[in-house]
């Protein structure tokens, strides 16, 4: 499991990263790829839980702060216990958090413009009829549609998607395009959800 460790207290997280590690998990940097978290106060779990809904959230808190524990829960976090706990019942606690948080479905990823609707959690987009998308189609949307309004250069997405050399032969991105157009498009060849910027690349939206 991913666990985000981020805890005030120095010597406990030293612990709990040490115990985490021997016990099989990857501890992880950042705020972006974890399952679980375990932080130190009732704020940052609030600010964890509004971009990690699924996530499993831990607050370790200043031995004896009922207070803080309360609003740790309050805030959104799965569990909150002080720093008195002994590692056992924190490894204990860390593993029946992650596996209620395995159970729960992950939220759809749906995006809807120009009328068509664009489920990237199940590879699908729906106008009048339901169309499959590939792996790569969705990964374009994705990429396309986290820069709305901006030019994507044909380079930019051979790098990102395809994970080729920029200088590489830049005709499968048209392909792959045109090939998207076609299920998304009321009219593909008056495209108004994935716009041609000529000499530049792509745009997502009109």
């Amino acid at each position: 499991m991913r666990i985000l460790v981020d805890v005030a207290n120095g010597r406990l997280s030293a612990e709990v990263i040490d115990a985490l590690t021997r016990a099989g998990h990857t501890i992880v940097r950042g705020t972006h790829e974890f399952e679980l978290a375990l932080v130190g106060t009732p704020e940052a779990a609030e600010a964890l839980r509004r971009d990690h809904p699924i996530a499993a959230i831990i607050v370790v808190t200043k031995l004896n702060d009922v207070p803080a524990r309360v609003r740790a829960l309050e805030a959104g976090a799965d569990d909150a216990f002080d720093s008195g706990f002994a590692m056992s019942q924190i490894m204990a606690r860390v593993g029946s958090a992650g596996r209620r948080a395995a159970l729960t479905p992950p939220p759809r990823e749906l995006l809807e413009i120009d009328g068509c609707t664009i489920d990237l959690s199940a590879c699908t987009a729906s106008r009048s009829t339901i169309e499959p998308l590939t792996v790569r189609e969705v990964e374009v949307i994705r990429w396309l549609a986290a820069r709305p309004g901006q030019v994507v250069s044909r380079a930019e997405l051979l790098q990102h998607v395809w994970r080729v050399a920029a200088g590489s032969n830049t005709r499968a991105v048209d392909v792959a395009i045109a090939g998207l157009r076609a299920k998304l498009e009321r009219d593909p060849a008056e495209p108004a959800i994935i716009v041609s910027v000529r000499g530049a690349g792509y745009r997502w939206g009109s």
